[in-house]
């Protein structure tokens, strides 16, 4: 699922996009669970209670467990990491170890019936033929409208394009068009909209799929 955050209203600072590294793994997660605490879809296992955000940061340390195939960008401002891209490619992306799924279990608690519910349905429309996944994008608050976003975006469909592979994600629409979402943003990067899942009385869930362009060089370092 995906953060909505706006795209840039001023020009991007000197950000880095790299790889992540195994020092960046708890700063990131933190990053994410701030990001995503007012985000319907993790809303759903994580909850909206005092405890919310512990749970989204123990969801996302599943992304960095040893073994897991997940892999990450991140965005660097002044030494700061300011934001996170994960993806990783099928079918790896459509499957979770048996212990994981333990642990996800345990960290949703009493709301894991509406949550296998809504990825059951998500499951169900994922795409059968070889793409890259793209799960989770997470800007830190205060750097929203600074172009980090764009600049992950970018450097994860270069490594797409240069893969020949589609790109696919998921993201959510509101039901009220006054509300922030990404969808125009992600239309404006080369994404489709698939699929339109409702989920709730006032946000649907959006699959959206982006085909390969020639490869262009972006520096990722």
């Amino acid at each position: 699922m995906r953060r909505c955050y706006p795209p840039p209203m001023s020009s991007p600072r000197d950000i880095t996009i790299r790889d992540l590294r195994p020092a960046d793994e708890a700063a990131a997660i933190d990053l994410l669970a701030e990001a995503f605490i007012d985000f319907p879809a993790m809303q759903v296992f994580a909850g909206t209670d005092g405890g919310a955000r512990d749970r989204l940061k123990r969801t996302f340390a599943l992304e960095f467990e040893p073994g897991s195939e997940v892999r990450a960008l991140v965005a660097e401002v002044d030494g700061e990491l300011v934001g996170t891209l994960t993806y990783l490619d099928a079918p790896s992306c459509a499957t979770m170890s048996a212990g994981r799924t333990l642990r996800f279990l345990r960290i949703a608690g009493p709301r894991i019936v509406r949550a296998l519910h809504m990825f059951s349905r998500i499951e169900r429309v994922h795409p059968r033929t070889a793409h890259r996944h793209l799960p989770t994008i997470g800007v830190r608050p205060s750097r929203q409208s600074e172009g980090v976003g764009s600049r992950l975006m970018q450097a994860f469909a270069a490594r797409c394009d240069q893969d020949r592979l589609s790109a696919y994600l998921e993201t959510v629409r509101w039901h009220d068009p006054g509300k922030p979402s990404l969808e125009r943003f992600y239309v404006r990067l080369g994404y489709a909209v698939s699929e339109v899942l409702p989920m709730a009385d006032d946000w649907s869930v959006l699959t959206m799929v982006r085909a390969p362009a020639a490869p262009v060089a972006v520096d990722v370092r």
